[in-house]
């Protein structure tokens, strides 16, 4: 009869924690389209495009697409798979997984080179790129401009959320919320930050990592406009529970609009990692315009793998 040591039970407790330890992190996924260029050439790595559930993902190419030009691994788990002239359109499986990796291969049938595109798609909670542009010849010089044109807006869009990050961490109390931008003065603003308590009215899956017992949200009127609207500070607190083994930190999280519609990016904070058996305040907080605002929410959240996941449905704000 085999019997096992105290020294064999431990080494094996800790080859089974530093595997756990080195699973790969999540991708940094780009919300915004991607533009691929193919090298004529063979690489050694696929680039990597992330996916995730109900969210569709369209690959648009520069080339006619042959039939049978596409060889996707696990088809048959895909909702939908959708091929046009110079386009492909994927949905993902709601059972896809955090980290998941499926190869994609389209290939080409018009003699030029590469003959062949392979890419990597990878699982992602809440995060997909929407469109993807793949370039097998050159691109035009409108094409470039209009790269510059998004990198441009985006460093600009950067520039203001460090100039409100640095008010925010001024320190200014009730101040610092004017001094920011993230509160307007004005008689339709007058009660200032406005709360609303979902406990009763949120959804939980059984599959949620950690339970949520009290779950508030807020919204305040900033003093900005975009595209004609108010924009609006908006967050979601939330007290949560740790019934697991392991303690618990939020990575990242989004706010997704209906099935298959926009995510809105948003900014996590929590005071500490939540340990076994405990339970702590995390704070989720974006911005919407004001009709946005009026509309009712999936939010998810994830630690740094991805796998412990937390979603809660029907959040909507005050």
């Amino acid at each position: 009869m085999l019997t096992s040591s105290p020294a064999v039970l431990l080494l094996l407790a800790l080859l089974a924690d530093v595997s756990a330890t080195t699973q790969p992190a999540l991708p940094n996924c780009e919300v915004s389209p991607h533009r691929l260029e193919l090298s004529a050439a063979p690489t050694d790595k696929a680039p990597e495009v992330c996916i995730s559930p109900d969210l569709p993902t369209t690959f648009r190419f520069d080339s006619p697409l042959p039939p049978g030009a596409v060889e996707l691994q696990a088809r048959e788990r895909f909702e939908d798979v959708s091929m046009g002239t110079r386009s492909l359109t994927v949905i993902p499986p709601e059972n896809l997984q955090s980290g998941e990796r499926l190869k994609l291969v389209v290939r080409f049938t018009d003699g030029a080179a590469p003959t062949s595109a392979t890419f990597e798609l990878v699982g992602h909670p809440a995060r997909a790129a929407r469109q993807v542009e793949v370039f097998r010849n050159r691109r035009t010089v409108e094409d470039y401009q209009q790269e510059v044109q998004e990198k441009e807006a985006r460093i600009r869009q950067l520039q203001t959320e460090l100039v409100r990050t640095q008010a925010e961490g001024s320190g200014l109390g009730i101040t610092g919320l004017f001094a920011s931008g993230l509160l307007s003065v004005d008689a339709k603003n007058g009660q200032g930050v406005l709360a609303k308590d979902l406990a009763s009215v949120i959804t939980m899956p059984s599959a949620n990592t950690l339970p949520a017992r009290t779950v508030i949200s807020y919204r305040s009127t900033t003093a900005r406009w975009e595209k004609d609207e108010d924009v609006m500070r908006v967050a979601v607190a939330m007290l949560m529970e740790n019934r697991g083994t392991d303690p618990w930190t939020a990575k990242d999280a989004a706010l997704l609009v209906g099935k298959g519609q926009d995510v809105k990016e948003a900014k996590v904070w929590q005071p500490a990692p939540i340990p076994p058996g405990g339970s702590s305040l995390v704070m989720v907080e974006t911005e919407l315009l004001a009709h946005e605002a009026r509309g009712t929410f999936s939010l998810k959240l994830w630690d740094e793998n991805g796998g412990r996941l937390v979603t809660l449905g029907g959040v909507t704000f005050p």
